[in-house]
């Protein structure tokens, strides 16, 4: 707001200088006649005494009078040349020669200069009256003091009202779908307040009704694959046939991704939705993140690839909540193992205000137009739909979540490894203005 009241004023003044010099520079050409015949109301007697004093008398008389004249108006009068008079424009010496007068319409309307013509046919320029220059300084301080004053409470009260609404819009933007504006009846902006409300209750209603179909669905669903899983166990204790067998535990891997995915939903959903505030622990980075990792030594044999460690001592022992951590980190390590040739590697190292966790592999990488779409619900590369690979499109946006909660945020770029490196970043200290988040203890498979 502070930045639009200059902009205002310094429009406005500059606005107001142009309009006083076009004033006084202009006007006299756009209304020649009237400042003329005001021109010569004004100098009229003055000129007729001028011609009674110095009429009389003649050269260095007439100029030792001249003299004494200008020593008591500071220089107003001078004596003008054949040449300076030839050079002036031939409306002025047509002036001079029916009135006796003419004036420079190109100087100043407030200090014009003024041509007199005296009886023996010389003629005497009339210098303008120049007042104090720290006088005019003063005087438009005061305008222009008084202009900013005149803004200031002008716009105080709008600048309260925009006020309210920005932060009940932050707010919202937060997640804060209770977060309205609230201003008097008589605001200029009430109009735009009370669509700003009614926009905030249509998305609020929009988004609980998304969460509560959403909670509703995923709860309801446990039930009957819990039921499911239960009678296939049983199914295959009842026949000895191996084909059935094998059919039995493919429809369990079916129900059990079913599972996974409802859990999955419900995670995403506890953290779009405010909840208590977390615990946040002392840790040992380190070997929090080995233990979080979920990968056994056993498998990285199987897949024939190596985790590579590199923490800094500056990160050692960090503040957080662990259980949010260790499952951004979980997802990003399964999502990395899901695609390397070989080698993963780990980071973690500090700045001045943040410390940043580095998740990188030897994969296919991921393109430029999609590092920023992969963060998003259900969306997938086009290489990883299949079900060899393919997750759910749900871990990295759990991962995004987690990560701007905690007080962070996420990104993605392209490793020296040659595939993709997930950069993790979080206050340097958890309670620095970290937002709340509550444990969250659901297992889960990455993107």
């Amino acid at each position: 707001m502070l930045r639009i009241l200059i902009r205002l004023y310094l429009i406005v003044a500059i606005l107001s200088i142009l309009s006083i010099i076009f004033v006084q520079r202009g006007f006299p050409y756009l209304f020649t006649t009237q400042f003329t015949a005001q021109m010569h109301r004004e100098y009229a007697g003055e000129a007729m005494l001028l011609r009674r004093y110095l009429g009389p008398i003649q050269d260095d008389a007439q100029q030792a009078r001249l003299n004494d004249m200008n020593r008591i108006s500071q220089q107003r009068y001078s004596r003008m040349s054949k040449e300076q008079v030839q050079a002036l424009s031939a409306t002025a010496r047509s002036e001079l020669a029916q009135h006796g007068l003419a004036w420079n319409p190109g100087g100043d309307v407030n200090h014009p200069e003024v041509y007199m013509t005296l009886d023996d046919g010389s003629i005497l320029t009339v210098h303008p009256r120049i007042s104090s220059g720290w006088i005019e300084v003063v005087a438009y301080a005061i305008i222009f003091s008084v202009m900013l004053g005149a803004m200031l409470l002008w716009l105080t009260p709008h600048w309260r009202d925009l006020e309210k609404l920005r932060i009940a819009a932050a707010r919202f933007g937060d997640g804060a779908l209770d977060a309205r504006a609230k201003l008097s009846e008589n605001s200029s902006i009430k109009q735009l307040c009370a669509y700003f409300n009614n926009m905030a209750d249509r998305i609020g209603a929009l988004i609980t009704a998304q969460r509560d179909m959403v909670n509703a669905a995923s709860h309801e669903l446990r039930t009957p694959l819990a039921r499911l899983e239960f009678a296939l166990v049983n199914l295959m204790d009842t026949t000895d046939d191996s084909k059935t067998h094998q059919r039995i535990k493919a429809m369990r891997k079916d129900v059990e991704e079913l599972d996974i995915l409802v859990g999955e939903l419900l995670t995403l959903s506890m953290l779009e939705q405010a909840t208590r505030p977390e615990s946040r622990e002392r840790i040992w980075l380190e070997d929090f993140l080995r233990a979080a990792a979920g990968v056994s030594a056993e498998e990285l044999s199987l897949r024939r690839c190596t985790i590579v460690w590199q923490i800094a001592p500056a990160v050692q022992e960090v503040v957080i909540e662990p259980h949010s951590l260790g499952r951004a980190f979980s997802n990003l390590l399964q999502n990395a193992l899901r695609y390397t040739h070989s080698t993963i590697r780990v980071r973690a190292e500090a700045s001045a205000a943040s410390w940043k966790l580095i998740v990188e592999d030897d994969g296919v990488g991921i393109p430029d137009n999609d590092r920023e779409r992969i963060f998003e619900p259900f969306y997938r590369l086009d290489r990883s739909r299949d079900r060899a690979t393919g997750g759910y499109g749900l871990g990295l946006a759990i991962v995004k979540k987690i990560a701007e909660r905690l007080g962070g945020g996420v990104r993605v770029t392209g490793s020296e490894l040659g595939g993709a490196m997930f950069v993790l970043h979080f206050p340097l200290r958890g309670e620095h203005g970290a937002p709340h988040l509550s444990p969250l203890l659901i297992p889960d498979k990455a993107n």
